[in-house]
Order: structure tokens, then C-alpha cells, then sequence
């Protein structure tokens, strides 16, 4: 069971490292535009110390480390330093969230001698402690007899703890006011993970006291739940951290392919009646799932339903158009604006026309203007006439029919 959970925490902490690594790398772009932030160095500072941390405990490297220095556990505290480092960097940044600069910098000393000083008693116990042989997944248990190993668990532990409070206490109440969406899931998650990293202290501190009052039944709790817990916290705040950066891209995405599929049965009625109006492509009866340049191919898009609206000018007969209203409206009631309705049953009524071979001159009562100040009005517009030209489509009433 042992060599089993060494090689499976060996991955699960490789891979939160590459988590830590792959926020950094993420952040760090933001990083160089802006080498003043403070909180952008500390969150930088914060994950690469973290990622490292991670690196060091995977029982691969914990056990490569110990024989390489022939101190059998000095990965366990050159990793914990790290992870109290990481803590105060993000004690930095979490107060450069919600207090202002100047009480940023009037507290920095004593929060930064606070964690010194922690390091420095860890430092202390750590070489004042016989540890003959590597215990990369139950170090705090098993030395738990030892107390300057006991009390060097409890300071790493108190201190690690007191970091993750203090973000979640800030990060969760801020979340529930602050109007920007981006922001608040950042804080959310942010304080998602915090605790989930807690339950790593608390799986921790019950197999160490469990240990005190001499019982194993808190061993897994240490051994294999706590890590568990990190490694969980650790993926939720490498999302939370980077969420903004590509978040917005995905959400970008999934804007324009809800578009591109809300506009897609009017664009194939419109290049089923006028087949030159398509440049690039054939015409797919399912909009596609995958485009690499989706907002060129929504634009193509726009251009192609606009130019199929100026084909079908001379096959729209404006008397059937106002007497198509008359019934809709007669009808169950609509959501649709009036200049909506009108596009979609002008443009209905003159592709059933074209089919027809039914030609007119005369005015049109067609819309091809733009009927926005930028594209992105255009497309509103473009979508409420799809939702409506496909209700029309749809209708039971024979005067529209499907064809």
C-alpha cells in the first residue's frame, strides 16, 4: 500500500506543481506590463514558490533530494519554507486587494517579521531533530514522539493555517459584493480553495494529536485525505488566479459560437435561395462545433445574410408583408419588436417569393442598413430576426407554411 500511495502522490503532487507553474506563467505576462503591482508580484512570487514546494514533496523528488544531500528529509523543510514564503507573499497580495497602500505598508513589517520568524523556529527545530530515515508521506505522524519534530510540524502547520484564514476570510465576504463578475468568481474560488488547502492542515493536526494520545485511527487522515485536499485547493486556486485571463477568452468563445448557431438558420435559408452569396465554404445543415477563427466566421456570416437580404429585394411584395403582420399580431401574442417581426416575415415572404419565381418591382421592405453603431449591435439585431424568421418557420399557419 505504501509504494502504491508513493506512486500515486508522486503524480498528484507533479501535477499541482505544474498547476502552480502553468499560473505563473499565466500571471507573468500580466507581470510584465505592470512591474509595479504589487499584488501581481506577490500572486506571481506566491505560485512559483508553491509550484516549487509542490516539485520538492513528491515522494520522487522528496527521496531524490534526501539522498543527493544525505539529509534524508530536508525536501519536507526546504518545502515548507517555500510554502510559508508563498503564504506571506499571498498575505501581501490579499491585502493589496482590500486595504489601501498605506495600511499595506504600515503592516508589511510585522506581517513579514511574523513569517521570518516562523522559518527561523522551523529552521531551528528541524536541525535539533534526529531524523534518520525519509518519510515522504507520513513525516508529521511518524516522528510525532520527537517533540522538537512535534513542534516543528505545529509552527509550519499554525502558520500555514493562519495564512489560509485570513484569505478565505476576505476573498468569500468581498465575492458577494463586488459588481464585477470576473473579480467576484476570482475571490470565490479563491476562498473555495483556501479551505479546501485547510483541510490539509486539519488532516494533518489530527493525526499528529492522534499520535499524542497514542492511537493510529487518525493515521489516514495525515496520509492520505490531507494530501488529497491540497492537491484539490492547489487546482482550485490556479483556476481561481488565472480565471480572468482565460476565462474571458472562453467566455468570448462561447459568445460567438451561441451567435453563430442562433444566426445559422437564417444564414442556410438565405444561401439555400441565394447560393452565390456563400464565399468560402459549402453550406453545413449544423452550424460547426469547432472553427479555428470564429470571429471571422461570424463575420462572414453578418456579410452573408446581408447580401442574401439585397438578392431577395425584388422578390418581397410589401402588401403581403403588411397583411402577414395583420395575422401575426392577430395571433398569440409575441416577444418580438415590431421592426423585428417585420424583417423576419419580409424575409420569409420573399424567399417563398424567389421559390416561386414570383419577381416584382417596386419598394422593398427589407432592411440592409446597419442597424447599429458597431458590429456587435449589428449582430443583437441580426439575432432577434433569426429567433423570429425560425418561430415563423416553425408556425403551424399555413399562410407561412414550411417549405
Amino acid at each position: 500500500m505504501t509504494e502504491v500511495l508513493l506512486r500515486v502522490f508522486s503524480v498528484t503532487h507533479l501535477l499541482s506543481a505544474a498547476v502552480c507553474f502553468t499560473a505563473f506563467g499565466y500571471k507573468w505576462h500580466d507581470l510584465r506590463r505592470d512591474r509595479r503591482n504589487l499584488s501581481l508580484i506577490a500572486l506571481c512570487a506566491g505560485r512559483l514558490l508553491n509550484g516549487s514546494a509542490y516539485l520538492m514533496l513528491a515522494p520522487v523528488s522528496y527521496i531524490a533530494i534526501g539522498k543527493l544531500s544525505g539529509i534524508p528529509n530536508l525536501a519536507t523543510l526546504i518545502a515548507y519554507i517555500c510554502i510559508i514564503l508563498a503564504a506571506l507573499f499571498t498575505h501581501v497580495m490579499v491585502y493589496g486587494w482590500f486595504k489601501h497602500p498605506r495600511a499595506v505598508r504600515s503592516s508589511a513589517s510585522l506581517i513579514v517579521c511574523f513569517y521570518l520568524l516562523a522559518i527561523l523556529a522551523m529552521i531551528t527545530l528541524f536541525f535539533a531533530t534526529p531524523l534518520p530515515e525519509p518519510h515522504p508521506l507520513d513525516f508529521e505522524i511518524h516522528f510525532a514522539p520527537v517533540a522538537s519534530a512535534s513542534a516543528y510540524s505545529l509552527v509550519f502547520l499554525t502558520t500555514y493555517g493562519l495564512s489560509l484564514v485570513n484569505t478565505a476570510r476576505h476573498a468569500w465576504p468581498s465575492s458577494k459584493v463586488i459588481s464585477r463578475p470576473w473579480l467576484s468568481e476570482v475571490l470565490r474560488i479563491t476562498a473555495v480553495g483556501s479551505w479546501f488547502v485547510m483541510g490539509f492542515i486539519i488532516g494533518k493536526l489530527l493525526g499528529l494529536v492522534g499520535r499524542w494520545c497514542g492511537t493510529t485511527a487518525f493515521d489516514q487522515a495525515a496520509v492520505l485525505w490531507s494530501p488529497l485536499m491540497a492537491s484539490v485547493g492547489s487546482l482550485a486556486l490556479g483556476v481561481g488566479y488565472t480565471l480572468p485571463r482565460w476565462g474571458k477568452g472562453v467566455d468570448n468563445r462561447m459568445r460567438r459560437f451561441r451567435s453563430c448557431r442562433r444566426l445559422h438558420p437564417l444564414w442556410l435559408a438565405l444561401c439555400q435561395a441565394n447560393p452565390g452569396i456563400v464565399l468560402f465554404e459549402t453550406r453545413p445543415t449544423r452550424p460547426r462545433v469547432w472553427t479555428r477563427d470564429l470571429q471571422t466566421r461570424l463575420y462572414r456570416i453578418v456579410i452573408e445574410i446581408r447580401d442574401g437580404q439585397r438578392a431577395l429585394q425584388p422578390y418581397t411584395r410589401v402588401p403581403c408583408v403588411d397583411a402577414l403582420e395583420r395575422i401575426l399580431r392577430a395571433g398569440p401574442a409575441r416577444e418580438a419588436r415590431p421592426e423585428v417581426l417585420r424583417e423576419a416575415s419580409a424575409l420569409a415572404l420573399a424567399i417563398r417569393g424567389k421559390r416561386r419565381g414570383a419577381g416584382t418591382t417596386g419598394s422593398s421592405k427589407l432592411s440592409t442598413a446597419q442597424t447599429g453603431e458597431n458590429f456587435w449591435d449589428e449582430l443583437t439585431w441580426l439575432e432577434n430576426v433569426a429567433e423570429e424568421f425560425q418561430r415563423l418557420h416553425n408556425d403551424s399557419d399555413p399562410y407561412v407554411g414550411r417549405r
